[in-house]
């Protein structure tokens, strides 16, 4: 076989596999991240010192990941990590030793994609800041203003802005936004007294970010709250969140790092990978599906609504031909709970299920046509 052949092939089944995780992943309106610092995941779940985030952890539009770990200490390498892929060198809190950087990132992916990207830092000074410290605003924070101008890869200065420019009208948002508290209200300082320091970013979440979350829920947003590394004392477990529409309430238990969410972020926006992310497992299994089968004619789809349910569910179905079709609904440990045989005719037919008996869970929804067979997972909660 040829080389170029060769290549062609690999080339081709990656950008395949690319598209297939693609497409089990929501592409939102808006993402933000916030990130908050050195504390390990059993000293803020189930802590009475985060009140706020274990509501969030527990809400219905939460996703909560119960193994997630940072990749490394201390912190500067692992917000690098999770922007681009890569310590790049980078092993502690000092200024990198040359910059700005050239390798690929999250940031410069979004804007060479025609999308948008923002890093808001708490007690950032001005706009386009470069310099180490400032007040309670850190560097060694900010991973995109590594790539601040560059020539390759670059992030523009307009991008690195203070948290006081983060809009009260989310709807003007970035495509994606990181959100970095200061160095007092990120959980890291006091570092002699954790409660305050946990208790302290707890409240500054609720009184900065709640707004975002809550608005995300029904406009198609997303808000992920993660930390850059633990204590140093519980093998590196971190506290990660999705929260937002289309989010599948649950604690999900696979192993996930700064590199799995990066992975995640690219494919949701079909970008290219940055460093370690290409050969991570993009989180694919806390999403709804509101959407289903559709040929390239747009003649023949599936919609369910609402999503999630309580006591029923429509399936939309537009159908190209009249057909009988086969919908059968199962739980998650493949147990029949109905079936249902279906006369349509051509365009848009409403089938109306009752879940008013279903326990509270996870369900998938098989719609079985002439053509097309499509699995949707519908979330009921009551």
């Amino acid at each position: 076989m040829k080389k170029n052949h060769l290549f062609y092939l690999l080339f081709t089944a990656l950008y395949f596999n690319q598209c297939a995780d693609a497409q089990n992943i929501p592409q939102y309106d808006h993402v933000v991240i916030a990130i908050m610092e050195n504390r390990a995941y059993s000293s803020i779940i189930g802590s009475s010192n985060a009140p706020y985030i274990n509501s969030l952890a527990s809400g219905t539009s939460a996703a909560s990941f119960t193994k997630s770990y940072g990749l490394t200490h201390p912190s500067q390498p692992n917000y690098l990590m999770l922007f681009s892929g890569s310590n790049h060198g980078v092993t502690d809190d000092s200024d990198p030793a040359v910059f700005p950087f050239t390798y690929p990132n999250l940031g410069a992916s979004l804007l060479n994609s025609s999308l948008t990207f923002s890093g808001y830092s708490e007690d950032l000074p001005s706009e386009g800041y470069n310099g180490t410290a400032s007040g309670n605003y850190a560097r060694k924070h900010n991973p995109w203003v590594n790539w601040q101008n560059s020539l390759t890869n670059g992030i523009p200065s307009i991008n690195n802005k203070p948290f006081t420019s983060f809009p009260s009208n989310f709807s003007t948002l970035p495509t994606i936004s990181f959100v970095v508290p200061s160095i007092i209200h990120d959980m890291h300082n006091p570092t002699d007294q954790a409660n305050v320091a946990i208790s302290n970013g707890d409240t500054w979440l609720h009184n900065n970010l709640d707004a975002y979350i809550q608005w995300a829920k029904t406009n198609n947003s997303l808000f992920i709250l993660t930390f850059d590394e633990d204590d140093n004392s519980h093998g590196n477990q971190i506290t990660t969140l999705f929260i937002g529409a289309n989010v599948i309430r649950g604690q999900y238990s696979e192993h996930i790092d700064h590199y799995t969410v990066l992975r995640t972020l690219e494919d949701m926006y079909s970008l290219p990978y940055a460093g370690s992310s290409a050969s991570s497992t993009p989180i694919t299994n806390c999403w709804t599906a509101t959407s289903s089968i559709e040929n390239s004619d747009n003649s023949e789809s599936v919609n369910i609504f609402p999503n999630p349910a309580a006591e029923s569910i429509t399936l939309e179905y537009f159908s190209p031909s009249q057909q009988n079709i086969r919908i059968k609904v199962t739980d998650l440990l493949s147990k029949t709970i109905v079936n249902i045989n279906k006369d349509v005719h051509i365009g848009r037919n409403n089938i109306l299920i009752s879940t008013e008996k279903y326990t509270p869970g996870t369900y998938l929804v098989n719609v079985v046509s002439e053509k097309k067979n499509v699995v949707v997972k519908v979330v009921v909660d009551k």
